[in-house]
């Protein structure tokens, strides 16, 4: 078990970022009870906004960014996002088979997060209010299934065997040490040799501008890093999966972004939570194990022709 805590300081276009700088958006959420969130379009090649709303629904001037929700929080049901600020190019992605995955199976998911559930400390998270399984991708580009649970106070982020339906370790990030959320598509540094990624997703960040330690950056192993990437989980692409909404990393953003504001106004009431829309770049340049394991699936639990591991 490891916890992040004050003490620590805590679809269109895939291609790589441009070297001359960041081309997105930023959303600054003021920590003011009434205040209406601003978003500012900058495009890095001219000097004025190319847009900007009051409006949480949508912003004008994007060129490839949108802000529709791809379903709704509402009742835990939606149908399968047509909006989805970070799902892939349509017929990148084959379709995968849902029942190889054990969290597929029936109440896997429910009892899973429920004994989850048992790791939630009121007076530490506050009040549960709603959990997701998603793919977390580490510091070495390594992809694996987590449960993320969000609580009023904190998320927690869980490994669980899916198989032998246990709980193996869990983390908990504190809403209030978070500096930055961003989304986006995922890239690669321009001298990278990894082939390029199809889909983006999210990275919260609690690093408070500091760069990983040497011992940090080449530990594979590391469980200190100061921020955590997510994106969808592959059963999303399943085509006759219409329950989108638990393996959605798009509605997590939504409700993490939503409870971290209002922690941020109790808790932070002079600072600002920063919301980036743009490329999320991933530090890797050449890793074959890593290919090795995503390409194969090794981070979920599922059943392999009839090894299940």
């Amino acid at each position: 078990m490891t916890s992040v805590n004050d003490a620590a300081a805590l679809d269109d276009h895939d291609d790589k970022p441009a070297a001359t700088g960041f081309d997105g958006a930023t959303l600054q959420i003021g920590s003011e009870a009434n205040s209406v969130p601003e978003v500012a379009f900058s495009n890095t090649r001219d000097s004025e906004p190319v847009g900007k709303s009051n409006s949480n629904n949508s912003a004008q001037g994007g060129e490839s960014l949108s802000r529709n929700r791809p379903g709704s929080m509402m009742g835990r049901t939606s149908v399968r996002s047509t909006s989805s600020r970070t799902s892939v190019r349509p017929g990148v992605i084959q379709d995968v088979s849902a029942r190889s995955y054990y969290c597929y199976k029936t109440s896997h998911f429910e009892r899973a997060v429920d004994e989850c559930k048992s790791i939630v400390k009121e007076d530490l998270d506050g009040a549960f209010k709603s959990a997701w399984l998603l793919t977390e991708i580490d510091h070495w580009d390594f992809e694996r299934e987590k449960i993320i649970l969000l609580c009023e106070q904190s998320m927690l982020v869980a490994k669980y065997n899916f198989i032998n339906e246990s709980l193996y370790e869990y983390k908990r990030i504190f809403l209030h040490i978070i500096n930055s959320i961003g989304i986006g598509d995922f890239s690669y540094p321009n001298s990278s040799l990894m082939p390029e990624r199809r889909h983006g997703g999210i990275q919260v960040r609690w690093d408070q501008g500091t760069q990983l330690s040497f011992g940090q950056r080449w530990n594979p192993w590391c469980t200190d890093i100061p921020w955590i990437t997510l994106a969808h989980h592959p059963l999303i692409y399943n085509r006759k999966e219409n329950e989108t909404v638990t393996y959605n990393v798009d509605e997590f953003f939504e409700s993490l972004v939503a409870a971290t504001s209002k922690v941020f106004t109790a808790k932070r009431p002079n600072d600002t939570l920063r919301v980036i829309e743009g490329p999320i770049t991933i530090e890797s340049y050449a890793s074959p194990a890593s290919l090795v394991f995503n390409q194969s699936g090794i981070g979920y639990f599922r059943d392999r022709n009839g090894v299940s591991f």
